[in-house]
């Protein structure tokens, strides 16, 4: 398989347009499609920026076989849910410290106010 249908192929698994991938890329749509259809090189950098944006590393662009689809999905799938759950735990943790050291301050405020009246 080409580079370009590689790239196009790994898209269209994230479920990203050639719009957004040209917007991250900063390039015309058109100067998008000419690497996905293998119309134009492809540098090593701008390939390492397109492994960026698909979420990926270099090596699985230019080794992506299409017979292991299902099994590349579903890891996806389930780094997916376990970088959402980290993500859940992870906001869960801020709320809490944010709660303890608003009563932290609350708590400081009562004791200098008790300290000052003596």
């Amino acid at each position: 398989m080409k580079v370009g249908e590689s790239i196009k192929k790994l898209r269209e698994l994230k479920n990203l347009t050639q719009q957004h991938m040209a917007t991250e890329l900063d390039l015309s749509v058109s100067g998008y499609g000419k690497i996905e259809r293998d119309e134009t090189d492809v540098s090593i950098s701008k390939l390492e920026r397109i492994a960026e944006v698909l979420g990926v590393d270099m090596n699985t662009i230019l080794s992506f076989d299409s017979k292991n689809v299902f099994q590349f999905t579903n890891n996806q799938m389930a780094n997916g849910i376990v970088q959402n759950q980290y993500n859940a735990q992870n906001e869960l943790l801020e709320r809490l410290v944010a709660k303890y050291e608003e009563e932290n301050n609350y708590l400081k405020g009562l004791i200098d106010n008790l300290t000052r009246k003596k």
